[in-house]
C-alpha cells in the first residue's frame, strides 16, 4: 500500500516538475521574441541597449548577493525595459532628453507606463512590469512617472536605472548634421576604442558618482562602476581581430554589430561569445547570413 502511495507521489510530483519546465520554456521564449521588437528601436546604438542593460544589471544583482530567480527577473525587466518605446518617432530615439521640445519629452516620458501595460496582462510577467514601470524613478523622486523615493523604488529598477543610463551615454550614436547620423565605428585596437570614448565614459562615470545617494542608490553605482573599471582594464589587454567562425571562441568579445539581410541584430558589439551563441551563429553563417570573417577582440 506504501509502495503505491509512494509511487503516486513520484508520479504527481514529475507532473508538477514537467509542467515548471513547460511553463519556464514559455516565458523564456515569449522573453525572446519580445526582445527583439525591442531591438527595432535601437538603431541609434553600437551595440544592443537592451541586451548590455539585461547582462551588466544580472552582473550587479548578482555582486548584491541576489538569488537566481531574482536575479533571473532583473535581467528579463532589463533586457525589455524600453519596450514602451516601440512605435515611438525617430525623434524620441536619437536624442537625449535635455534636447527634446516639451511635447517630445512628454510623450517620451509615458513609456515606461506603456511598457507596464503591455506586460502586467501576463500573470508571469506582474513583477518585470513593475520593474520597468519605475526605471525611471529616482530616489529623490525627481524620476518618472511615480515620482517614488528610495525603498519605494524596486531594486531592479534601480540597477537599470544606472545602467541604463552609462550605456546611453557612451553608445547612443552621435548626431551628425540634419537628421543624419554616424555609423557604427570600426576600431583597428581596443586602445583606439579605449580613447575615443574616454571623454563621454568619464563624463558619465564622474555623474554617477556625483549623484550616488542623491538619485542613485551609492552601493548600485559602487559595484556597477567597478564591473565597467574592470571590463575597460581588461579591454585593453586585448587585441582586435578578424577570424573566421570556426576560430571564435567562448570569451571573445564582438568589436561590430552583425545584422540579418532582412535587419535583426544577431551579434551586437561589446557581447561575449558563448558555446550557445557560436553553435547559433554557425547557423546563420551556413545561410550566408554572415560573413567569412568576424571582427572580435580576443
Amino acid at each position: 500500500m506504501q509502495d503505491n502511495k509512494d509511487s503516486k507521489i513520484q508520479e504527481l510530483e514529475a507532473i508538477v516538475d514537467n509542467f515548471a519546465d513547460s511553463l519556464a520554456e514559455s516565458l523564456f521564449h515569449a522573453t525572446q521574441i519580445l526582445s527583439k521588437i525591442v531591438e527595432t528601436t535601437e538603431r541609434y546604438y553600437d551595440g544592443s541597449h537592451s541586451r548590455f542593460v539585461a547582462d551588466r544589471s544580472a552582473l550587479v544583482a548578482t555582486e548584491l548577493g541576489m538569488n537566481e530567480a531574482d536575479v533571473t527577473t532583473i535581467k528579463i525587466a532589463a533586457q525589455l525595459h524600453d519596450i514602451g518605446k516601440v512605435g515611438m518617432p525617430d525623434t524620441l530615439l536619437f536624442k537625449y532628453q535635455n534636447e527634446m521640445s516639451d511635447k517630445e519629452l512628454n510623450q517620451y516620458r509615458q513609456h515606461p507606463e506603456l511598457g507596464y501595460n503591455i506586460l502586467k496582462l501576463h500573470p508571469n510577467f506582474s513583477e518585470i512590469a513593475q520593474i520597468i514601470l519605475q526605471h525611471h524613478e529616482k530616489i529623490d523622486g525627481s524620476g518618472f512617472p511615480r515620482f517614488l523615493t528610495r525603498d519605494s523604488i524596486h531594486i531592479g529598477a534601480k540597477i537599470i536605472g544606472v545602467v541604463s543610463y552609462y550605456h546611453n551615454q557612451l553608445h547612443l550614436r552621435q548626431r551628425a548634421k540634419g537628421e543624419n547620423f554616424q555609423g557604427s565605428v570600426q576600431y583597428s585596437s581596443t586602445s583606439a576604442f579605449l580613447t575615443s570614448t574616454r571623454e563621454r565614459y568619464n563624463s558619465a562615470m564622474n555623474y554617477l558618482n556625483r549623484k550616488a545617494g542623491v538619485l542613485y542608490d551609492k552601493k548600485i553605482v559602487s559595484i556597477f562602476t567597478g564591473i565597467i573599471e574592470a571590463e575597460r582594464r581588461e579591454m585593453g589587454l586585448r587585441s582586435i581581430m578578424r577570424l573566421p567562425i570556426n576560430a571564435i571562441e567562448p570569451g571573445m568579445v564582438f568589436a561590430e554589430d552583425y545584422f540579418t539581410s532582412f535587419g535583426m541584430l544577431i551579434a551586437a558589439k561589446g557581447e561575449s561569445t558563448t558555446k550557445e551563441s557560436i553553435r547559433a551563429l554557425s547557423k546563420f553563417f551556413d545561410s550566408g547570413e554572415l560573413p567569412h570573417r568576424m571582427l572580435v577582440m580576443k
